[in-house]
């Protein structure tokens, strides 16, 4: 008895289920008829005699690359592409509360950009179909990795900041807008950071332009610091360092015979930290404030090797000559060692002076950074 009455739930239960399932099929079939048209190849096309807007924004995932030397921006984003069309609408009540269905692009009008700008990838293309909602609006989303032309100025590097901009034209007889000029510090959460670069603000805005089937384009304007902490601990600081050790060879004694190699071992170990300098200023046409910088260092240290050279002959030129004398020759002891003794004091005098210019240089170089 009891097996018979849950036999009996049982093909209820599934009737009721299947009953569900037809009657579902059915009021898709009914909205699929409803925006595809009685036949597939039927479409529906959007009547842009009215002006027709698509609003489109842009949200960031991550900063790939930013080459000086071919000027190029790479990087990760998602483009959402919002329009409303009254002839996709339903009314959900009469479709069983469906609220959003995903239809291929080939039965719906949607919009078409080229990015003028870019680089391989001039035509983006979704991989997913649009969403269309019961109200008529429309969604369409890229999700790419973009690569645009930038003009890369690096004058001022290492404490550079780039403007690069990724334009968006339309295609198929539509404006653009937007709905957010900038993004300040409101990032996404799952924005992946680059080592080098900082993202400070996105810049969105519509430019007019004057063509026949092109109204205008939109602009997203991304402004990057560069992270320059690196550089300065690893660059600019012991070039620094070597620039302040030219100007402490006036401290060594004169008669110590170590000026000379003191001078080389620094040209030297300059020449040497210079390997792996060049790998890191960016190859290109313009000349950047730290290589004018580090060609300063270098001139402060052939300029103070001239300079000791100079110094060590004028001491050896007025060095008294103590040879041994014959006996029969009269020694007058009238003084040659005078002016020796004169010299002396103004050599070290000298020398003290020379010390404090190659100092005031190697500082002021460092102005180089805030023109």
């Amino acid at each position: 008895m009891h097996f018979m009455s849950a036999l009996t739930l049982l093909s209820l239960v599934i009737l009721s289920d299947a009953n569900n399932y037809n009657t579902t099929q059915s009021t898709i079939r009914r909205l699929k008829t409803h925006l595809q048209g009685e036949t597939e190849s039927a479409g529906i096309s959007v009547d842009l005699t009215e002006g027709r807007q698509v609003n489109i924004s842009i949200l960031p995932m991550s900063i790939s690359c930013l080459n000086a030397a071919e000027q190029t921006f790479t990087f990760s984003a998602g483009v959402n592409m919002k329009w409303i069309d009254q002839n996709l609408a339903w009314n959900k009540t009469e479709y069983d509360g469906i609220e959003n269905v995903t239809i291929s692009a080939d039965y719906v009008w949607v919009p078409s950009v080229v990015i003028p700008n870019g680089i391989d990838n001039v035509v983006p293309t979704s991989a997913q179909p649009p969403v269309i909602y019961s109200e008529g609006v429309g969604k369409l989303l890229f999700l790419e990795s973009f690569k645009a032309s930038c003009q890369i100025d690096i004058s001022l590097y290492p404490f550079d900041q780039q403007r690069c901009s990724v334009l968006f034209m339309p295609v198929n007889g539509y404006t653009l807008k937007v709905s957010k000029s900038s993004f300040g510090k409101r990032l996404p959460s799952f924005f992946i950071e680059n080592s080098e670069w900082e993202l400070v603000d996105i810049l969105a805005k519509v430019e007019d332009v004057e063509m026949t089937s092109i109204t205008n384009f939109a602009s997203f304007e991304f402004l990057l610091k560069r992270k320059s902490m690196f550089y300065i601990v690893s660059i600019i600081l012991p070039m620094t360092l070597l620039s302040l050790l030219n100007a402490c060879v006036f401290l060594l004694p004169d008669d110590s015979g170590e000026k000379m190699s003191y001078l080389i071992s620094i040209f030297v170990s300059y020449a040497v930290f210079m390997n792996f300098v060049n790998d890191s200023i960016p190859k290109s046409g313009d000349v950047c404030r730290l290589s004018v910088y580090l060609s300063l260092v270098l001139c402060q240290n052939c300029l103070a090797i001239i300079t000791t050279m100079a110094t060590l002959s004028n001491i050896l030129l007025f060095q008294p000559k103590t040879g041994v004398q014959p006996a029969d020759v009269q020694v007058e002891t009238k003084s040659p060692e005078r002016p020796c003794v004169k010299s002396a004091p103004n050599t070290r005098r000298t020398e003290r002076v020379l010390f404090g210019v190659f100092l005031l240089l190697a500082l002021m170089s460092l102005l180089v950074f805030c023109m």
